[in-house]
């Protein structure tokens, strides 16, 4: 079966796609789980702190308004990135004549994960030097 079978068009990643992600490709389903917590603004991932300091910046400057609003939006977003950790891993596999579901666990995707967990663990290295540049251009223009 192809995808236009199962799913309409409109809907090319529908989240019963990932659905039992964790038993087709544990270690995947792991790592993508962490970034949709990250993205989410969980505590204690770096997003989270990128928040906070973005809405006590808003809220410090009087934009109580834009505060809200970011706190709604960022709601709403958990709401979506969670519903993707719950397909992963609380549902079962899908199974449709017989057979499982396997296009999520192929080898782009992996890859795609690696690339990006790879990213991730080396970006601890270089996002000090990028901030110090940026700080430090940002400083000299302004004296």
């Amino acid at each position: 079966r192809t995808k236009e079978q199962i799913w309409d068009k409109r809907y090319d990643h529908s989240y019963e796609k990932f659905s039992g992600l964790i038993k087709l490709c544990p270690l995947a389903a792991v790592i993508m789980g962490l970034f949709m917590l990250s993205l989410a603004g969980i505590p204690p991932f770096s997003v989270f702190w990128g928040k906070v300091y973005l809405m006590s910046a808003a809220i410090n400057n009087g934009y109580l308004f834009l505060a809200f609003v970011m706190a709604i939006n960022s709601a709403i977003a958990a709401y979506y990135y969670l519903k993707l950790i719950v397909y992963m891993f609380l549902k079962d596999p899908l199974i449709s004549d017989g057979n499982v579901y396997l296009q999520n666990a192929t080898l782009p995707l992996k890859i795609v994960v690696g690339i990006a967990t790879l990213y991730v663990c080396l970006s601890v290295f270089v996002v000090d030097g990028l901030l110090f540049g940026i700080y430090g251009y940002i400083g000299g223009s302004l004296m």
